[in-house]
């Protein structure tokens, strides 16, 4: 039994936890907080006998049940010991007090990973200094002109249906259907539904292909400038990335050679190039679908807006152009329908559908039954090919007023690249303007702006912006560029 070396008068109490009704924190709760933290800090000394719960109870003007609750968190926690007979003690903390060194280096290293070291980047430009700015978001699309009551109609049917699925580790079959209907005809795909993959977003199912196909430090061909978030699936699987440079032609698959000819694999977005926007040319398809079946080796394919070509009819896919089953095609509906679907799909060849899908078990990267069950409702109805055709019109009425107010109000500073596809360009710098200025003061004015240098891997980089305009109504796009022509110029 603590020896009770403390007896306190009962007035010290009164002063020692002050109760406030009005707070959301229940009244027991800031007993049991202004008793820790007294007995922490040594106002209340080991061994110290508290007064009878009903002294308490008086003192701080609650109940005894509401005091009970209190000495109870603090007897398990460890604070206080009660003993039959004798009352309730404080008990010895063991802390140690924390001591700072007396001098400390002037630069010390955060113990942070190699990995996370090479993606905190992509963390910063998603936080970045200044106000927050949404227009010309990249990657987001024209949910303005999204056909919601439609979309609300199916989601609320498949809701009061209630299907059961079970678990489905590559989707439900419906879906996946659904999808190789709409790839066969659409893009030129060369596949049947037990090929394809349903993941929540087609970064999800790359890197559920690199885990079953790269070993660590393995070779793999990026396109230069490139994505970073497929940069960063390669540095999670610690394969090392080779940089291969992008023309107008696309990817240079001759450089390609000369710098890993036996890499394991080369990630493409052929349709649209991200972020150039070329498109890639018929012959450099083919010869890196010939270097890919000379080497045994692999393609990941991003096909992730192409359904928006404005100049003529989409491209067909490299899948399609495949027959010796080396690529791997991925696709998304982020950013044809809406992004928090969090719905992509990957299209496997046939020898790769057992280890894919053995690596993604224990992963657990499913997707929503109902999420599933409502799109694959919106294709068999139609609805998704009406809206790709009706937002093919409308993207374009935006690309064209963009242009126009570029040429208008930056014309000599800013030099458009290719857009005759999909939902973004790149805007690139002249030699005086500052790119990440020209970031914050982009932000300043509502755009949202995205650096194209942190885009490059190796070789010098380009300055400029890469700038969604698919969210933008044509009639608000005028306005905000002449906005930052004067902030910037």
């Amino acid at each position: 039994m603590p020896q009770s070396k403390h007896r306190l008068p009962n007035t010290f109490y009164l002063s020692l936890v002050t109760l406030n009704p009005s707070l959301n924190i229940p009244l027991y709760r800031q007993i049991y907080q202004g008793l820790r933290d007294a007995i922490v800090d040594g106002r209340l000394a080991a061994n110290t006998k508290l007064p009878s719960t009903r002294d308490l109870a008086a003192i701080w003007g609650v109940s005894r049940n509401t005091l009970r609750n209190a000495f109870d968190q603090l007897i398990a926690e460890g604070y206080l010991t009660a003993i039959v007979g004798h009352g309730t003690f404080t008990l010895k903390q063991q802390t140690q007090p924390i001591t700072t060194p007396t001098k400390l280096p002037a630069e010390r290293k955060r113990p942070i990973s190699q990995i996370g070291q090479y993606l905190e980047p992509i963390g910063r430009s998603i936080h970045p200094a200044g106000p927050t700015a949404t227009a010309f978001a990249v990657g987001t699309p024209g949910l303005d002109l999204f056909p919601y009551k439609i979309w609300n109609r199916i989601i609320n049917r498949c809701q009061r249906n209630n299907t059961p699925h079970g678990i489905q580790i590559n989707g439900i079959r419906k879906l996946r259907e659904a999808i190789a209907s709409y790839l066969i005809s659409a893009r030129g795909l060369h596949c049947t539904a037990d090929q394809i993959d349903i993941v929540p977003g087609s970064i999800s199912g790359m890197h559920i292909a690199s885990l079953a196909l790269l070993n660590p430090g393995a070779q793999v061909w990026l396109e230069e400038p490139g994505y970073l978030n497929v940069a960063g699936v390669i540095k999670y699987r610690g394969a090392d990335i080779i940089p291969v440079p992008v023309d107008s032609e696309g990817m240079d698959v001759q450089a390609g050679i000369h710098l890993a000819p036996h890499a394991q694999m080369a990630y493409v977005t052929p349709s649209h190039q991200y972020p150039l926007g070329v498109t890639m040319s018929l012959t450099r398809r083919y010869q890196l679908l010939n270097w890919a079946a000379y080497n045994n080796t692999w393609i990941l394919e991003d096909d992730y807006d192409s359904e928006f070509r404005y100049d003529g009819p989409p491209i067909t896919a490299l899948q399609g152009l495949d027959n010796q089953h080396r690529v791997i095609y991925c696709g998304t509906f982020s950013k044809v329908m809406l992004p928090d679907l969090r719905l992509g799909y990957i299209v496997l060849p046939p020898d790769l559908i057992d280890v894919y899908t053995g690596v993604k078990m224990p992963l657990a990267l499913y997707s929503s039954t109902l999420i599933q069950e409502a799109v694959a409702e919106f294709m068999l109805q139609g609805h998704f090919v009406r809206h790709i055709r009706r937002m093919r019109q409308h993207y374009q009425a935006r690309r064209d007023a963009l242009v126009e107010a570029v040429a208008r109000h930056l014309s000599g500073a800013v030099e458009l690249g290719q857009v005759a596809c999909g939902m973004h360009t790149v805007a690139f710098l002249a030699d005086t303007l500052d790119e990440s200025r020209v970031v914050h003061q982009a932000r300043q004015v509502g755009i949202a702006a995205t650096p194209l240098s942190p885009n490059y891997f190796a070789t010098p980089k380009r300055a400029g912006i890469i700038i969604g305009f698919a969210d933008v109504p044509p009639e608000a796009i005028n306005g905000y560029i002449a906005k930052l022509a004067v902030a910037i110029l």
